[in-house]
């Protein structure tokens, strides 16, 4: 009989990038429970706030807001009349205070304010504007005073789910995070370098993938203007009982009413990869979210049908043209081995190489995936081997990201790279291992999620001299930018072989230059051989906006190039 889980810890739980994978036998080796975090004792007076909820009923157009403050009150005895002040603080530093008298009765209490406010600053994320913040302050002389910061913002999906915040559409560049396996390690520094390095590579969204995270990290997602899709702790399949089912539907709950005032967070997701429990659980978890927030995006699951791993999993990377589980792929990727200075922190040298399959499958290398899907060689070394993984990696994100964009506006709405980071010295699917060292990944998610970006397809790699050059292209730009008078210039091994000019792009659009509308001959007299072909976006000041480069072959017409030798 099938043992299935009953604690609610997700990926901390029973995942790929445990301490010894997912198995049975060492999957649960390193302890991820414990204290992780300060621990603070507070004294109150009469009665104390044990949540605060910050709401908005926006009007875009005329930059107003009502901001309502739900405020949950515990008291230990009755309170004929109180007084409690609220103040709010814009980012402006323009402040705006009220005071109210309320009865407090023992037990909980629920209080309500309103504000109306004009010339909102909205909160966006990073490509769109400011992540503008607002401070409220809420104090009575029964309890002791508590601060909030909150964001104003709208958000929703369309019918045809494209993303849209404060009401513009969004192209969703994301990545999944599982940042830890161990809350206690993760100190505002190293959050703060992850962060960094997440907004550097032009991501606007992360996906907290099964867990919930520290409240440090999304205070660092709040401020530096970073989407956030929340996934409730719940990774694969659990218990089918009603005990199971309730106790689910409570920790939900409760995950909303603790991160809800953070603005960054604009999706809940009730379960990863749930099977049929998406048809049961889910449901219950689905409307459990609903009841207390109608604000956001509320995803039921997160499944396989938008999971896409071809040249992982199964198939091959170039599948990846036919854009496969749309319109929100949540989940793609291929492993890619760290750099060999990380790899050698955590694996003996008599296990490095040869590698030592047992012991690197324990640090999460998937050997079945990377000899007989993606048949990736090991090479003499383990450096030719770091290179070969990190290249296929590379080559693998940078076609199904370009096929991913090239679709926006035409039933692809956003994407999630998996992962961006390791959760512990491991061999995964990140394009920065667990010493925040970068792989070869890394700098082609930066590129292809440039928010303006060129997009080539060479769509032939061998020519003879002379020749047209087999290319298309796109131009797709997801800011509320028009760019006019932009030029591509097209380089061949640093010699300038061709210039197209005069090209406009509207803002949050793309623009589409077919083979037939393109004559890019190839110089007549040269030699056979290999040569870089270098594609610059730029512009009118000849600044590089977007690139990418191929290489080609030439050859010579003449038969005996093409006899076996």
């Amino acid at each position: 009989m099938a043992r299935k889980k009953k604690l609610i810890k997700g990926i901390f739980n029973h995942h790929d990038c445990r301490p010894g994978g997912w198995d049975l036998k060492y999957g649960q080796d390193q302890n991820t429970g414990g204290l992780w975090n300060d621990i603070e004792i507070i004294f109150h007076k009469s009665a104390y706030i044990q949540t605060v909820l910050v709401n908005s009923e926006v009007d875009i157009k005329n930059r107003s807001a009502t901001v309502n403050i739900k405020v949950i009150i515990l008291s230990i005895k009755n309170i004929s009349s109180t007084k409690i002040q609220f103040k709010i603080t814009s980012p402006h530093n323009k402040k705006i205070i009220c005071k109210n008298e309320y009865l407090l009765k023992e037990g909980k209490n629920e209080v309500e304010y309103n504000f109306d406010l004009d010339n909102v600053l909205f909160w966006w994320p990073w490509d769109l504007g400011r992540p503008n913040q607002y401070k409220l302050k809420i104090d009575s002389s029964a309890f002791a005073e508590i601060r909030v910061d909150f964001g104003i913002k709208k958000v929703e999906l369309d019918e045809n789910s494209n993303f849209i915040i404060n009401d513009k559409k969004l192209f969703l560049r994301g990545t999944n995070i599982i940042p830890t396996q161990f809350l206690s390690e993760l100190k505002s520094d190293r959050i703060k370098k992850i962060i960094r390095l997440i907004k550097h590579a032009n991501i606007n969204i992360v996906r907290v993938h099964a867990h919930v995270n520290r409240q440090e990290l999304y205070e660092e997602l709040d401020s530096q203007g970073i989407l956030v899709w929340q996934d409730f702790s719940l990774q694969w399949t659990y218990k089918d009982t009603i005990a199971f089912h309730n106790n689910a539907v409570r920790q939900i709950k409760e995950m909303v009413m603790q991160f809800y005032n953070h603005p960054s967070i604009a999706f809940w997701c009730c379960h990863n990869e749930p099977g049929n429990q998406v048809e049961t659980l889910d449901k219950k978890l689905f409307d459990a979210v609903k009841s207390i927030d109608q604000s956001r995006i509320i995803r039921i699951a997160s499944n396989y049908e938008e999971h896409p791993y071809e040249g992982w999993y199964w198939g091959k990377a170039d599948n990846y043209i036919s854009t496969p589980m749309g319109p929100l792929v949540t989940e793609f990727g291929a492993q890619g081995l760290p750099n060999k200075k990380s790899l050698q922190k955590f694996i003996p040298k008599d296990k490095l190489f040869p590698p030592d399959i047992d012991y690197w499958e324990y640090h999460n290398f998937q050997s079945d995936q990377t000899f007989n899907v993606a048949k990736i060689k090991v090479g003499n070394s383990i450096d030719e081997f770091v290179n070969n993984s990190q290249q296929y990696q590379s080559e693998l994100l940078h076609k199904a990201i370009h096929y991913y964009r090239r679709k926006k506006n035409e039933g692809i709405t956003g994407i999630f790279q998996f992962m961006f980071i390791d959760c512990w010295p491991s061999i995964t699917w990140s394009v920065v291992d667990y010493f925040i060292q970068k792989k070869l990944a890394y700098k082609t998610l930066q590129k292809a999620f440039s928010p303006i970006l060129l997009s080539v397809d060479l769509r032939q790699e061998q020519y003879f001299p002379g020749s047209k050059l087999n290319v298309e292209f796109w131009i797709i730009n997801d800011s509320y930018n028009e760019y006019k008078n932009l030029s591509i210039l097209i380089m061949f091994d640093e010699k300038k072989l061709h210039q197209i000019n005069n090209l406009n792009i509207k803002d949050n659009t793309k623009i589409y230059q077919p083979f037939e509308s393109l004559l890019i001959k190839l110089p007549l007299k040269i030699k056979s051989g290999e040569y870089n072909i270098t594609f610059k976006l730029i512009d009118s000041k000849k600044n590089l906006i977007s690139f990418d480069y191929y290489q080609i072959n030439i050859v010579q017409k003449n038969i005996e190039e093409f006899l076996e030798k």
